[in-house]
């Protein structure tokens, strides 16, 4: 096995200087979590009304891209925030790259902006594919950094950009958490 491949699977291998957060990584990662606790303080004080009766109404495709999803944006956000590259920030990546699948291959089952066909937004489906590709790529090749760059682009690119349309009015998200 090459060294790279050995540090990629077990770390402690590793000679090279650990990637810890960035100062950046960490405001971020606690803006996120700031903004979370903020929602759920709206939601238990009456501020926000949340819709539970929407959920029920989301066909199962929709369960599992908005369950994902938000899976996804927590282990990420965590992400941000822990050390690189021990056994949590392996299985809790494996974990993300997971939900990042179920959030694109779960979006190819929900047509409901073109009645019944693909809309533009299902244009973020290859884009995240090709990332998680290019995010994990570099990883065999003991490219550290070209990895927590690609991955940071999908979070960015394919939960945050692509997660803010679904928050547009009338869409489910905005019913869900603002009583539509």
């Amino acid at each position: 096995m090459s060294n790279a491949i050995i540090e990629t699977i077990n770390p402690r291998n590793s000679n090279k200087q650990r990637l810890g957060a960035t100062r950046f990584q960490k405001w971020l990662a606690l803006l996120l979590i700031s903004g979370a606790l903020l929602i759920i303080v709206l939601l238990v004080s009456g501020q926000a009304k949340m819709d539970l009766s929407v959920f029920g109404k989301m066909t199962l495709a929709v369960k599992i891209h908005a369950a994902s999803a938000v899976l996804a944006l927590v282990l990420g956000a965590a992400q941000f925030a822990l050390p690189k590259g021990r056994s949590l920030h392996i299985i809790m990546g494996s974990l993300w790259v997971l939900a990042m699948i179920s959030v694109a291959v779960s979006s190819l089952f929900i047509k409901q902006i073109f009645a019944g066909s693909f809309s533009p937004i299902h244009l973020f489906v290859p884009l995240t594919a090709w990332g998680l590709y290019a995010g994990l790529k570099p990883l065999f090749g003991g490219k550290k950094g070209e990895h927590g760059k690609q991955m940071r682009g999908v979070y960015f690119g394919a939960l945050i950009f692509a997660g803010l349309f679904t928050f547009f009015p009338g869409r489910t998200m905005w019913n869900l958490f603002l009583g539509g």
